[in-house]
């Protein structure tokens, strides 16, 4: 019984510290398609409609989603 009680007070930490740091993971995937995307516009003089940028942001937040739902159901 008391094994049992120790084994999840372990396990909790562990779970909270995987899932934040999955958010971090997801935060940096975004974060890195957005600057390729602002400098790929700057590189190619797009600056009225900055089309990279909005591409970039939005593969990079769908990467990022798959790779978090890819993750969390493979730890299952």
């Amino acid at each position: 019984m008391q094994q049992n009680q120790n084994s999840r007070k372990k396990q909790q930490p562990t779970d909270w510290v995987k899932y934040s740091a999955m958010g971090f993971q997801m935060a940096a995937i975004i974060g890195i398609g957005t600057f390729a995307g602002i400098k790929t516009d700057a590189w190619l003089g797009f600056t009225k409609i900055p089309i990279f940028t909005l591409a970039f942001a939005l593969l990079s937040v769908f990467a990022a989603l798959w790779y978090f739902v890819k993750d969390f159901l493979k730890k299952k």
